[in-house]
């Protein structure tokens, strides 16, 4: 079948976690049908990782954006009825390209990955056309629920702008449910965040883990203190910005006070403003970005002190994987099959939070022994070949569902790929 595959974002290099699991459903489809990669680039370091991409599709077209300019352009949305996500991940340019390409290669199916992509099928000039393909949408997470949960977070000003924005991500999300065939979602803990109609059209493909690249023993973590913690993630993401900083203020003091040596590492590209300032205080480091994640995460105890998440936290994973030991927050834990005590330690407030950190550094046993079980359930329910079989015939079962009516999976047969790239 060929499949139009459209990412908001370029799925390499896997730093964040949308690239992360784009990337791993692009090579499970490309295995199984000949692929079109669409997608926006926001660094120009991306186009130089396309030969990476290569093996896996027939083409790629890619936008290459400007990510301050995107954001200044993309607040014209507020006056209209159109969410500002949209209006950032909607490019014309890209948009002809799409159309051109579904024009040239015939194109039997759709997949794509996170709610503003729908844009580039709803405004399509074969849009027509599109009604009778089958589709397929990776929400991911339920972006609405995520941005109200930001204005109950915010003072009024603030709050005010991301109600509006989950106003019109829900209508997007419901069209959605409407127009699309199926819809994705991380975990079952979103589903409940959908309409009714919307909800009925959902799967569950959870997150899953490179269990041969994030792997006890891997990375070569540089000398340095015996007592090491360490945070990963894209640092000017709000929900990581805000935890890091809730730690480093509220519960960092405590560890400080009990194992004075400790050293938190907080590890990830594009540290904002904020974020930087804590590199002031003492036994703080901030890395900004690394080429190898691995060599921190084998560090020393892991830290997920999130108070704001969606869906399935890829951080958790690589830790669990790494068999390092983690200490995280309730909502970092959504979402994701590990036992509290036996395969990591659940943290509900400042006191606690500091106590299992500094339990874990004191004990270097139980901090292994509890990596160890971390490592055995994330090769039990986080292996992606697992997780990814419930997409096994995922396009031809929807294009059957509009045939005949009926869900049931329909065999493919797969086509051979010749790498060609074409960048914008």
């Amino acid at each position: 079948m060929k499949l139009l595959f459209i990412s908001h974002r370029l799925p390499y290099p896997p730093h964040k976690g949308e690239k992360i699991r784009a990337l791993n459903i692009l090579k499970f489809l490309a295995a199984r049908h000949t692929v079109h990669l669409v997608s926006l680039a926001e660094e120009a370091r991306d186009l130089r990782e396309l030969a990476a991409l290569q093996p896996y599709v027939r083409s790629i077209t890619v936008q290459r954006v400007r990510p301050r300019l995107r954001r200044l352009l993309s607040l014209s949305a507020l006056a209209s009825g159109e969410s500002v996500s949209s209006r950032y991940f909607h490019s014309q340019a890209l948009q002809r390209r799409v159309d051109d390409l579904i024009a040239r290669e015939g194109i039997e199916a759709i997949f794509c990955s996170s709610s503003p992509t729908g844009e580039y099928v709803f405004r399509s000039r074969h849009a027509a056309r599109l009604r009778d393909l089958p589709k397929i949408m990776d929400l991911i997470d339920v972006d609405s629920a995520k941005w109200q949960a930001f204005a109950r977070q915010s003072g009024i000003g603030s709050a005010w702008l991301y109600r509006r924005e989950a106003r019109h991500l829900a209508a997007l999300e419901q069209r959605l449910g409407r127009e699309f065939d199926r819809l994705l979602l991380v975990s079952e803990a979103e589903r409940k965040y959908l309409d009714a109609a919307s909800a009925a059209r959902t799967q569950v493909v959870a997150n899953g883990v490179d269990l041969e690249y994030f792997a006890p023993g891997k990375g070569q973590p540089a000398a340095g203190p015996s007592a090491a913690l360490v945070f990963t993630g894209v640092m000017d993401y709000r929900p990581n910005v805000e935890g890091i900083c809730w730690f480093v203020e509220q519960v960092l003091p405590h560890v400080q006070a009990r194992c004075p040596q400790v050293t938190l590492y907080i590890v990830g590209h594009h540290p904002s403003r904020a974020v930087r300032r804590l590199a002031r205080v003492p036994g703080v480091v901030v890395t900004g970005f690394v080429p190898d994640v691995r060599d921190y995460l084998a560090r020393g105890v892991c830290i997920a002190p999130l108070w704001i998440a969606r869906g399935i936290q890829n951080k958790v994973l690589e830790a669990m994987a790494m068999g390092r030991p983690i200490v995280l927050t309730p909502p970092a834990l959504e979402g994701i099959d590990a036992e509290p005590d036996r395969d990591v330690r659940l943290a509900r407030n400042v006191a606690e939070f500091a106590d299992m950190t500094v339990q874990l550094l004191e004990d270097p046993q139980r901090a292994a022994t509890l990596g160890a079980a971390a490592r055995k359930q994330a090769e039990l329910r986080y292996a992606w070949a697992e997780i990814l079989r419930g997409l096994e015939d995922l396009p031809s079962a929807a294009a059957g569902a509009l045939r005949e009516g009926t869900s049931e999976p329909r065999s493919i047969v797969s086509d051979g790929v010749r790498p060609i790239t074409r960048v914008s």
